[in-house]
């Protein structure tokens, strides 16, 4: 069945994201789904093990020199002996996807995002945020946002 395509669009207004969580530098021999779920399992533990209050959104910050940060946002900061570190994501300029479907599947979202931004001439930098919806057991009907930084 096919889902629905989310056309990506180009925005210029400010989007900010506070987000509470953990990183590391990714092996680029081993796939980022692992990096990722090793940093969740981190960052979920913690927030069960002191019952932090939470939105429940998954968030996934790509950087430089293969840096990848895997958080939430929380209701209230954590307590300063928590793992969890806080990083402000702040972006002015940047394309806006959203992937209905499996994880899988991104490769063709992040395709039409190129597309846009070679035809409008613009050109991405790190950050790179992958915003995860709420779990559903139909993969068909999981939801991606992405947010790339853009250059000027």
């Amino acid at each position: 069945m096919m889902e629905p395509m989310v056309e990506p669009v180009i925005k210029t207004e400010r989007k900010a994201f506070t987000l509470f969580g953990c990183s590391k530098t990714h092996d680029p021999g081993k796939p980022y789904s692992e990096t990722i779920f090793e940093l969740f399992d981190q960052v979920w533990h913690e927030v069960r093990s002191k019952e932090l209050a939470h939105k429940g959104i998954n968030h996934v910050v790509y950087e430089q020199g293969n840096m990848v940060f895997a958080g939430i946002e929380l209701v209230t900061p954590p307590e300063e002996n928590s793992v969890l570190k806080k990083k402000d994501v702040v972006l002015e300029k940047y394309a806006y996807g959203k992937h209905v479907g499996p994880y899988s599947e991104l490769d063709a979202t992040y395709r039409r995002i190129d597309a846009l931004l070679q035809a409008a001439g613009e050109h991405k930098e790190l950050p790179l945020i992958e915003v995860y919806g709420h779990w559903n057991e139909d993969e068909s009907k999981l939801e991606t946002e992405i947010y790339h930084n853009l250059i000027g």
